[in-house]
């Protein structure tokens, strides 16, 4: 149950920051644009690629639209990358691994007892 409630608050959270960008940014397509930035940052990337889907639709094919969407489609396929990049170096212990700076073989020596 607590889990549920920190879930509720923080879509609270996501929808009061979604009207603060409405509030300030109005109606554009940079509106648009900045809502689906922030969906994506939460986590929420299948929402925020199509409101920038839909903002063709809703906007037309202008330059500054088309370069919006595109813009805004290879920035959240770079942070996602990113992200599973990212977690494909981590630890168990959630530290960063290291990658050895030396790649050259070992050489091993013997000694006989």
């Amino acid at each position: 149950m607590h889990s549920e409630t920190l879930n509720d608050l923080s879509l609270a959270g996501l929808q009061i920051a979604i009207q603060d960008i409405k509030d300030e940014l109005f109606d554009t397509p940079e509106c648009d644009y900045a809502i689906a930035q922030l969906l994506s940052q939460w986590g929420q990337s299948e929402k925020a690629e199509q409101l920038l889907d839909e903002m063709l639709l809703k906007w037309g094919t202008s330059p500054d639209v088309i370069a919006l969407t595109q813009r805004g489609h290879t920035e959240m396929k770079a942070e996602m990358t990113s992200e599973m990049t990212g977690s494909e170096l981590l630890a168990e212990n959630d530290e960063p691994m290291h990658k050895p700076t030396n790649t050259a073989p070992a050489q091993v020596r013997v000694v006989a007892a």
